[in-house]
């Protein structure tokens, strides 16, 4: 599992990599977001092309981004979710909190 952090003019872009089972791996993932937050980046963007298994505890650790990211009137976005990961969001109700893009410049346009 890796958790790649770039950063850009108007947004920070987390890419992900791996098995996000509730453990090191999703802490890492968890406290490197937050800190985007707390360095004053106003969109994420997650890039979820290369996940392979993202785990229930890893999708409460989403919410708690996205609503940490609201209270900061600053965007959380998904993005290249696989099609797995989607219907899982789409069962659970969790792609009607979070914002979910096919694509990178899907993601784009939703910044602020």
């Amino acid at each position: 599992m890796k958790t790649k952090l770039e950063k850009f003019d108007n947004y920070c872009l987390m890419k992900l990599d791996g098995q996000f089972v509730g453990g090191d791996e999703t802490d890492e993932f968890f406290n490197l977001a937050m800190s985007t937050l707390s360095d004053g980046c106003k969109n994420l963007v997650m890039d979820f092309k290369d996940v392979l298994y993202f785990s229930s505890i890893s999708i409460g650790k989403l919410i708690k981004l996205n609503y940490e990211y609201n209270l900061k009137d600053s965007r959380l976005i998904l993005t290249n979710v696989n099609k797995t990961l989607q219907e899982v969001f789409k069962i659970t109700k969790v792609s009607s909190i979070l914002r979910i893009t096919l694509t990178m410049e899907e993601a784009m346009q939703q910044m602020k």
